[in-house]
């Protein structure tokens, strides 16, 4: 019977700002693919067309692929400007056609002031906005659990995801279960029907983040489930271990939020031990494609 196959794609703006920097990281880690969210020190939705231009040259000249847009969509309150925020998402729509990438990683807003009740009703009124948006244009939507938003917890995450009845997928991240101190065993059996790919980071049981294995996150259960459930399939692993504070970290979470145990010379080599301890793990349970 045919394994399941493992390929890895990355955030790399964890080790580098700057573009070059990140595809000359990835081709030394031997990475072929990468979620695509900070160039050059800003998010890439806010490049130009000739900027989008230049980067698709760039991951041509490298041989690197795009696994999915890394996209800030669902990062504002419920009671915030949703028109702006469809303006946005039709950018990072344009920005994927002329990339040939039609995943989008998204998230579900910050409550603000509604009430629990109020709050599920814009979550899936806007998302369900999204959706058609996204399906007019070939687009796939994938949630990823986050905290602080609608579905930061496995209970919630499947809510929302069975609510739309596979429109919706999941990223799943298992390290943000254990970041917000929640029990990680629970999210790939509760949400495995809904799930397009994985990201991996890994924390412990104070929410500290550390290395992929070294937490309470059970990465390792989870890929030897997913490849007892996904034989003669790909998945892919994008690798987004947060062990040191990197360029933009501000804008995607709160720094007083994240704590680090374990240190690291630089970002490359916080980056390469996470890399290979996954790596590690997958290879136990299936094979890796580079």
């Amino acid at each position: 019977m045919e394994q399941t196959k493992f390929v890895f794609s990355a955030f790399a703006d964890e080790i580098d700002a700057n573009f070059d920097n990140q595809l000359l990281a990835l081709q030394k880690l031997g990475i072929p693919l990468l979620e695509l969210r900070g160039v050059d020190g800003k998010s890439f939705s806010v490049l130009t067309d000739d900027e989008v231009k230049t980067v698709g040259s760039k991951l041509r000249a490298a041989g690197i692929r795009l696994s999915a847009l890394g996209s800030p969509i669902g990062k504002i309150d419920a009671t915030g400007d949703f028109e702006a925020h469809k303006a946005l998402f039709s950018r990072i729509m344009d920005i994927g056609e002329m990339l040939d990438c039609r995943r989008i990683r998204m998230f579900s807003f910050y409550s603000g002031t509604l009430d629990r009740q109020a709050f599920e009703a814009r979550v899936f009124e806007w998302i369900d906005e999204l959706l058609c948006m996204a399906e007019a244009r070939g687009f796939t939507l994938c949630h990823e659990n986050e905290k602080d938003i609608y579905g930061c917890s496995p209970e919630e995450e499947l809510s929302l995801l069975s609510h739309f009845g596979g429109r919706l997928k999941a990223v799943l991240d298992p390290g943000n279960f254990a970041f917000c101190k929640l029990d990680a065993s629970k999210g790939y059996p509760l949400l495995k029907d809904y799930i397009a790919y994985f990201h991996i980071k890994d924390a412990d049981r104070d929410g500290t983040i550390v290395p992929p294995g070294k937490g309470v996150a059970h990465l390792s259960e989870t890929l030897q489930a997913v490849a007892n459930d996904r034989k003669g399939q790909t998945v892919v692993l994008t690798m987004e271990p947060h062990l040191m504070v990197f360029d933009g970290l501000s804008s995607l979470s709160k720094l007083d939020d994240i704590k680090h145990k374990y240190t690291f010379a630089s970002p490359f080599e916080a980056f390469q031990t996470a890399y290979e301890a996954a790596k590690a793990m997958a290879e136990q349970c299936g094979v890796t494609e580079a």
